[in-house]
C-alpha cells in the first residue's frame, strides 16, 4: 500500500504555530508522515527544518516525520550527526533523513562553501554520519573533513540509523533563476551515491512513471556493483508534489488562491521561489480546482505503483496559504476517492 505524507512550504509567509497545527491535522487524520523542505541562506521567510520537526516531534506520537531535504553539504558532518540522533531521539524513532546536494550557487557561496565542491562533500559526510552512528569512535582523513578519535553518543534509535532517502538524480529542468544548477538526464555520481548509502529515493520534481521506473532500474544495477542487493519491498520510494494542489469547487478561486501562494515565494535568485518551474507548469502537472479532478492526478501516481513496486510514499504539498483548510477538505473531498 502506498502511504500518504503531507508537506509545509518553505519560502511563504505561513506562521510556524500554523505549521504545527498542521503537522498535528495530518497525524489527526491518521496520515503517514510530515514533511519540511530545508534552506539555510536563501532570501526567503523560513524556519530552520530541523528544529521545526523538533517541535512537532514534542506535539505528536505516531506520524513520522521527514526533511525533503535537507541539503547535507552544508553542514559539518558531526554537528549534523548529533543534530540526527537528537531528533531521532525526541521523535521516538519515526525520524526519515531526506538529503539532497543542493542545486543554488548563491546559498552555498552565503555559507562559503564552494559549491562545485558539494558532490564530493556530500559523499564524505555521508561516509561519516553513517560511521559516527555506528562505531564507538570515529578518525578520518577525507579531502575535505578530519576528524580524530570523535564519538557520538547516544546512538539513534533507529538501528543501524535513521532511514536516508537521497533526493534528485534526475532533472529535466529547462530554464531556472540566475546561477541556478541547469542539467538534464541522470546525475550518475548521485545514482552510485544512492546505490551505496541511501535506504530511499526522492525523484523531485514532477511525478513521472519513466523516471520512477529507469531509475529503479539503475539503482539496482549500480547496487550490485557496490555489492549491496537493492529489493523492492526494503526500499522507500517516495514522490514528492509541492505546490500543485488546491481544492476548490470554484476552480477560478482555487487558481487565485494558489497564485497568491506561488507569489508569496517570489525572490531574485533562487530557484523556484522565483518562477521555476512556473506557476503553469505547476498547475499543468497538478490540479487547482475540485476534489475530483484533485483524486485523478493523485490516483494516477498511485497506479505508477503497479509498474515501480519500491513506490512507497506520496508527499502533497498545498499551493495555499490556508494549509490546514486544505488539508481537511483533502481528507473529506479526495481520500474517499482515491485508490488506496
Amino acid at each position: 500500500m502506498v502511504q500518504l505524507g503531507f508537506a509545509m512550504p518553505i519560502g511563504s509567509t505561513i506562521p510556524v504555530s500554523v505549521r504545527l497545527q498542521f503537522a498535528e491535522q495530518v497525524e489527526k487524520f491518521g496520515y503517514e508522515s510530515f514533511w519540511l523542505p530545508h534552506f539555510i541562506a536563501r532570501d526567503v521567510d523560513g524556519f530552520d527544518a530541523l528544529d521545526t520537526l523538533a517541535a512537532v516531534a514534542g506535539r505528536t506520537s505516531r506520524i513520522k516525520l521527514g526533511t525533503d531535504v535537507l541539503q547535507v553539504p552544508l553542514y559539518q558532518p558531526v554537528d549534523l550527526a548529533r543534530r540526527v540522533v537528537t531528533l531521532d531521539h525526541l521523535s521516538g524513532g519515526r525520524f526519515i533523513l531526506g538529503v539532497g546536494i543542493g542545486f543554488i550557487p548563491a546559498e552555498f557561496a552565503g555559507m562559503g562553501i564552494p559549491f562545485q565542491e558539494r558532490g564530493a562533500r556530500m559523499e564524505e559526510a555521508l561516509d561519516i554520519l553513517t560511521r559516527l552512528w555506528t562505531e564507538d569512535e570515529v578518525t578520518y582523513e577525507g579531502k575535505y573533513y578530519r576528524l580524530k578519535e570523535i564519538i557520538v553518543d547516544p546512538k539513534p534509535v533507529q538501528k543501524p540509523y535513521p532511514g536516508i532517502l537521497m533526493g534528485g538524480l534526475h532533472s529535466n529542468i529547462q530554464r531556472g533563476a540566475p546561477g541556478a544548477a541547469r542539467k538534464g538526464g541522470w546525475n550518475h555520481p548521485g545514482i552510485r551515491r544512492t546505490a551505496r548509502f541511501a535506504t530511499g529515493w526522492i525523484p523531485g520534481g514532477r511525478p513521472d512513471l519513466n523516471v520512477c521506473r529507469e531509475g529503479m532500474e539503475l539503482l539496482k544495477e549500480v547496487a550490485g556493483k557496490e555489492g549491496r542487493t537493492l529489493e523492492d519491498e526494503n526500499f522507500d520510494l517516495t514522490l514528492s508534489s509541492f505546490g500543485q494542489f488546491n481544492i476548490d469547487g470554484d476552480g477560478e478561486k482555487a487558481v487565485h488562491e494558489a497564485e497568491r501562494f506561488y507569489n508569496t515565494r517570489l525572490r531574485k535568485g533562487f530557484y523556484q521561489v522565483q518562477a521555476n518551474p512556473s506557476f503553469e507548469d505547476l498547475r499543468r502537472s497538478g490540479c487547482y480546482g475540485p476534489a475530483q479532478k484533485v483524486a485523478e492526478v493523485v490516483n494516477n501516481w498511485l497506479s505508477f505503483k503497479r509498474t515501480v513496486p519500491a513506490l512507497n510514499r506520496i508527499v502533497i504539498m498545498f499551493a495555499s496559504l490556508n494549509p490546514v483548510q486544505q488539508l481537511e477538505r483533502f481528507h473529506d473531498e479526495v481520500q474517499p476517492l482515491l485508490d488506496m
